[in-house]
């Protein structure tokens, strides 16, 4: 399966965030297939689209450079969700049953992805893409989950992920220019992270140019270009 971005990159889960990396982000990508995902955890979609809201100059900058935005969203707020317009598609967390997927991707038009962790599990002819986490020990904090809580899957469990062939698999944990090779041996399709999208902006275009010159390499994409 063809993935429908390269590159995602993931919104920290608390404080400021600044729109202008986005100029680094097409800096070092050039055209390669970049995605945004707006997550705050246990915040609902309303909060993550809100025009007054910290991620509210991020969202118009990715618009503005036609980036596309994806909304990761609990099932409980699934169905606020499926009625917002601006977005391009949504990403369901903490590992959703088959029966939620199964009732949602005929009710929404864009792309569907999943956040999963652990033992690979069926599914993947119901979204766009599969988030598998994490791969390495992740190297931001979530709220109520310290760094070293999460035990990583390693390259043998993402492998387990990605040896079915109707897997479209994204790693994340871990994911920057040292593990991204790492990663794409392995099998996953597009690399996401949060900490290598959103830093020191000129460590962001230089990290984001090194995964895409990875990913060129594992994926054949057309020769580089600058935006």
């Amino acid at each position: 399966m063809t993935p429908p971005f390269r590159l995602l990159a993931i919104t920290p889960p608390t404080g400021p965030v600044d729109p202008d990396l986005v100029t680094r982000w097409r800096a070092g990508a050039g055209d390669c297939a970049l995605a945004v995902l707006l997550r705050e955890p246990g915040a609902p979609p309303d909060v993550l689209l809100d025009p007054a809201g910290r991620l509210a100059p991020l969202v118009r900058r990715c618009r503005d450079r036609a980036i596309p935005l994806l909304l990761a969203v609990d099932l409980a707020h699934v169905a606020r969700a499926v009625e917002l317009t601006g977005i391009d598609g949504l990403h369901l967390r903490g590992d959703p049953s088959l029966a939620s997927l199964a009732d949602l991707r005929p009710r929404l038009p864009g792309l569907l992805g999943r956040a999963v962790h652990g033992e690979p599990r069926p599914g993947h002819h119901l979204v766009d893409y599969t988030l598998v986490a994490p791969v390495f020990s992740p190297t931001t904090a979530q709220p109520g989950a310290p760094l070293g809580s999460k035990r990583p899957l390693g390259l043998a469990g993402l492998r387990a992920w990605t040896a079915d062939p109707a897997a479209c698999i994204v790693a994340l944990g871990g994911v920057g220019p040292e593990t991204a090779r790492d990663c794409l041996a392995a099998g996953a399709r597009a690399l996401a992270g949060i900490g290598v999208f959103f830093g020191p902006p000129g460590r962001v275009e230089q990290d984001v140019a090194a995964l895409s010159e990875q990913l060129r390499a594992w994926h054949v994409l057309p020769p580089r270009t600058r935006a």
